[in-house]
């Protein structure tokens, strides 16, 4: 009997194929939606019942499928670092807690300016970006492998596989100043490894473009001068192919622009 009373719609029926929306929604207006609560259907009109804004999807819903829940929306987190809670649909809420663990974003690419706009999120970058360099160094060494080091980000296995990668709750991890002393303890950690390891510290890669000699060390003094990697799979090149060349031999990322 309650299944034929339920009107709302399944915010999860199609969960596999869920993206959090990462563009700033306008207000749609009623008439867009035809006078009806986006959610169940139910007509709806700014004079003869209450109507509610969602601030995620820019809709209208009645006051059964808009509670009035607070959260903060991932675009205005993208592009204004801005972490107010808004009012939003009961619908978008479920949605919102179950993509902010699960959904990926590449947050450089949405908003390039934020990295210089939030220097919080540019420290947390470079010690993602160091720890992709020492896991490049762990997979080669059976210390590492047995110690399980690449397993200490095991609540956030997407920052060992790349630095580019943020969830909904890393964002807010980032802000509410939990990630970043979080990262500074793991590459603490990270970093007394390789300098009590004679496999890591002696470890080097071969230049992605040519191949030659010399070999390259990420953490030495020089390599800051001599080297450069791929912005998007860290792939490790010389600096003088890096600079020749006009993409990643690895993953064929442009590199024009990093230049």
């Amino acid at each position: 009997a309650c299944l034929n009373d339920a009107t709302r719609h399944c915010a999860l029926a199609n969960r596999d194929s869920l993206k959090l929306i990462t563009k700033i929604t306008p207000s749609y207006g009623l008439h867009q939606q035809n006078y009806s609560c986006f959610d169940c259907g139910t007509e709806i009109s700014y004079s003869g019942s209450k109507v509610y804004l969602c601030d995620y999807t820019g809709r209208y819903y009645c006051s059964d499928c808009h509670k009035r829940t607070p959260h903060p929306i991932p675009a205005r987190i993208i592009h204004n670092w801005d972490f107010k809670p808004r009012s939003i649909a009961l619908q978008s809420a479920e949605i919102l807690r179950y993509l902010e663990t699960r959904d990926y974003l590449n947050v450089e690419m949405l908003n390039p300016g934020l990295f210089k706009g939030a220097p919080l999120m540019a420290e947390i970058r470079k010690l993602r970006e160091s720890v992709i360099l020492y896991k490049a160094h762990f997979v080669q060494c059976s210390r590492a492998l047995k110690e399980e080091l690449c397993l200490k980000l095991k609540d956030r296995q997407h920052f060992i596989d790349t630095s580019k990668w943020y969830t909904l709750q890393d964002l807010k991890d980032a802000h509410g100043e939990v990630l970043l002393p979080e990262l500074q303890g793991i590459v603490a950690q990270f970093e007394a490894h390789y300098q009590s390891c004679n496999t890591c510290i002696n470890t080097k890669f071969y230049c992605a473009v040519c191949a030659d000699p010399p070999l390259l060390a990420p953490f030495s003094k020089e390599a800051v001068y001599s080297m450069a990697s791929c912005p998007q799979c860290h792939g490790l090149m010389h600096r003088a192919c890096y600079n020749s060349s006009q993409s990643c031999p690895h993953c064929s990322s442009s590199l024009l622009n990093e230049n």
